[in-house]
């Protein structure tokens, strides 16, 4: 037998995870339940590389600028997946799209990795929405400091991004990384406590006006079920796992529930 290797029939596609191992694994499903597919043989190639002992806890580095900017790790898995031949890309991690890491980590890969195509979560994310005037964010505190999703949005004159007070966001960030009950501690089985103060924190945004909410954390849709509420919860992993069905095999993307 030949000693080649088989063609895909389509682009690749990969997933930059670890930021957390289980926020990765649930991009990379949504991928999978995004795309038509009636066997097996339907469903698009896609590779997740998983090597969170490699990239630094990106809110720490944020809030500290000290230690080794995540942006290393983060080339370091973008070049397994281009050496495997992934087309397109994308970090699932919000808080690593923060200018201070995503934009190093673009350098790199335009300059190392040629043919790899990452596509921005955040950029995808402000395209989706738009057409929403007031939308609330649930994010780490990294990324509400870092104020990443208002230079993303900054380009719709009309639009209003609401954020928790400061109380609010230290209970998001909490439910978060808690040790004892957030989700990267437990995020094969959610602790009530979690999904009852992030419900909490999006009514806010409700009494606020809001129109829709943004779950800016790739955590938090672990957490919550959007059917629980009254507003449209937006998912940025979700609508960029879309995007790269998308932009790989665009008849293959399902239709968007309503």
């Amino acid at each position: 037998m030949e000693n080649k290797l088989k063609e895909s029939q389509y682009p690749i596609i990969g997933v930059i995870g670890g930021l957390g191992p289980h926020a990765g694994l649930d991009f990379t499903r949504k991928i999978f339940t995004n795309t038509k597919a009636t066997k097996d043989q339907d469903h698009l190639d896609c590779l997740l590389v998983s090597c969170p002992s490699v990239i630094p806890d990106r809110t720490t580095y944020l809030l500290t600028k000290e230690g080794e900017n995540p942006a290393i790790g983060m080339f370091s898995s973008a070049k397994r997946l281009h050496d495997a031949g992934v087309s397109y890309a994308s970090v699932a991690c919000n808080t690593a799209h923060a200018g201070l890491i995503f934009s190093p980590f673009c350098e790199m890969v335009k300059k190392f990795l040629p043919g790899l195509t990452i596509v921005n979560m955040l950029e995808t994310c402000a395209a989706y929405c738009k057409n929403i005037k007031r939308i609330g964010l649930l994010a780490t505190i990294g990324t509400h400091n870092s104020r990443v999703y208002q230079e993303y949005f900054s380009e719709n004159n009309n639009f209003e991004l609401l954020e928790p007070d400061s109380e609010g966001q230290k209970i998001i960030h909490d439910v978060i990384f808690n040790e004892k009950y957030g989700i990267k501690a437990h995020s094969d089985e959610i602790d009530p406590i979690v999904s009852e103060r992030i419900g909490v924190e999006i009514q806010k945004f409700v009494d606020r006006g809001a129109e829709a909410v943004i779950l800016g954390c790739t955590e938090l849709p672990l957490a919550v079920k959007p059917s629980n509420f009254t507003v449209p919860l937006v998912d940025a992993g979700l609508v960029t796992a879309r995007k790269l069905i998308e932009l790989a095999a665009p008849h293959k993307l399902v239709e968007e529930k309503q």
